[in-house]
């Protein structure tokens, strides 16, 4: 069933503009961009006491992976709605594995609405490779 779901919105995004309406959205996670393997990508915020803590990680699906690489960037979004990046909080690692996991912090953030973006691209042992943005919900700092 989840592999006939994923041919499916692979087909739709094809021939569909990727913009926000085409968000696939998985658990606490944003899927933005068309994914085309079977692994399972995350990407967590949480913020407690104004430190962020960015969890990321990619999981091996059905096809052998031959490496993967996650860059995370902790975001605000600002009035007009828009996101920027926020000083000192970007991260990446590489793992030539078939899982990734990743956790890093920040503290002493300012009032406001937060999420984490992290990009993953994973090369397949089949010489394919993919590259796929996931965002988090969106974490307020009071």
């Amino acid at each position: 069933m989840r592999q006939l779901l994923a041919v499916a919105l692979s087909g739709i995004m094809v021939f569909t503009p990727v913009s926000e309406t085409n968000n696939l959205i998985t658990g606490n996670n944003i899927i933005v961009v068309n994914d085309i393997g079977t692994t399972e990508k995350t990407s967590e915020l949480s913020i407690s006491s104004k430190t962020a803590v960015c969890k990321s990680s990619c999981r091996k699906g059905a096809e052998p992976i031959k490496s993967i690489t996650a860059v995370q960037t902790l975001e605000k979004r600002y009035g007009n709605g828009r996101y920027s990046a926020v000083a000192n909080a970007n991260w990446s690692k590489t793992v030539n594995a078939e899982l990734l996991s990743m956790r890093n912090s920040i503290s002493l953030l300012s009032v406001g609405t937060y999420r984490l973006k992290t990009v993953f691209t994973v090369k397949y042992k089949d010489g394919r490779s993919e590259t796929v943005t996931v965002y988090s919900t969106e974490t307020t700092v009071k």
